[in-house]
């Protein structure tokens, strides 16, 4: 049952990280970090989808290709197969790795978890709740990577909107300012940003906050 908890509070912690904006970049980390201590591994780390390519030679993209997990395999018998892979986890005294394929919101295998377990063979329950760990985790990535999405969306529609509003008040001001029209104003403003090689919402604020006096007074 404690251990059970344990990983409950490690899910917990994960949530925790992916919801923080500054603190979501170290979430596959955190998830390497967190297996490591609860299956008392000699290592442990996560292989995203999109860095595959560069480790042709290595079980992560066989993984990834076949979506089916390799469970405590014995790197010493590997080495034919996986030259470099066993090369470096061997002499890094890894001798068993059981790699899990993790699946996002979508279904579709998006990383691989590898834990490596010494001379130590995974059980079947430790290798179970990995598996929903790197799972959650994954979800949580992408759901991150959506809310930064909307988030950034949010910050260009609410620029634009406070673009138009200075611009709206530049071409009032102005306008009052030459006794003509707002589209004889807004005229102005444009001519102005572009002689100048300004962006037309710099060029309102100035005039807004009387920074920049643009044209004549209006005659008597």
């Amino acid at each position: 049952m404690d251990r059970e908890q344990d990983w409950m509070r490690s899910a917990l912690g994960l949530a925790v990280v992916a919801a923080d904006e500054t603190r979501a970049p170290t979430l596959m980390r955190r998830l390497s970090q967190d297996c490591a201590a609860l299956l008392s591994l000699s290592g442990a780390g996560v292989l995203l989808a999109g860095a595959a390519e560069e480790h042709s030679g290595d079980p992560g993209p066989e993984c990834l290709r076949d979506d089916h997990a390799l469970i405590n395999v014995d790197l010493r018998e590997q080495g034919a197969r996986w030259p470099g892979f066993t090369e470096r986890a061997l002499a890094e005294g890894h001798t068993l790795a059981t790699l899990l394929p993790l699946h996002g919101s979508t279904g579709r295998p998006c990383a691989v978890l590898q834990l490596f377990s010494g001379e130590r063979k995974l059980s079947e329950a430790g290798i179970e709740s990995a598996q929903r760990l790197g799972d959650l985790a994954m979800v949580l990535r992408a759901q991150g990577e959506e809310l930064g999405r909307h988030r950034e969306t949010a910050g260009q529609l609410s620029r634009a909107l406070d673009s138009r509003v200075v611009i709206e008040q530049a071409k009032g001001m102005l306008a009052e300012q030459l006794g003509a029209g707002t589209g004889a104003a807004f005229d102005v403003l444009r001519g102005h940003a572009r002689s100048h090689r300004l962006k037309l919402a710099d060029v309102a604020r100035a005039v807004v906050d009387r920074e920049l006096r643009l044209g004549g007074p209006r005659s008597g």
